[in-house]
């Protein structure tokens, strides 16, 4: 499997940057929407059923926050994971099989007999 170019490394960088910005927003303005919410939701002004709004509405918002998060943390785990798979892979590169292994659809290297006498 082939890695992706540097430039297109630099893109998904530059684009996952600026989704990590937009989320800060989205949460941050959740945020307030939940906080306004709950306001509205204890106040003893508003009718009952006007409450019951306010705290479905909180409970979604919530859960959307929640769900935001989530992603966030699947996106950091994907980072992650690239990072990892290109440790790996340059591992590979560098280690060698142990004496005796056989890859598939390659023959074993030629050895020389130790008891060659001349």
């Amino acid at each position: 499997m082939a890695s992706p170019s540097p430039e297109a490394e630099d893109e998904y960088l530059t684009i996952s940057r600026w989704r990590e910005t937009e989320r800060a927003h989205m949460i941050s303005a959740i945020h307030e929407m939940i906080e306004e919410a709950r306001k509205k939701a204890k106040s003893r002004r508003a009718p009952a059923n006007e409450r019951i709004r306010w705290t479905r509405l909180a409970g979604q918002l919530i859960w959307y926050k929640d769900s935001i998060l989530r992603s966030m943390t699947q996106e950091a785990m994907e980072r992650e994971l690239i990072v990892l798979k290109k440790q790996v892979l340059k591992n590979k590169s560098e280690e060698k099989p142990p004496p005796g292994y056989m890859f598939f659809g390659q023959p074993p290297p030629k050895q020389e007999p130790a008891n060659k006498k001349e």
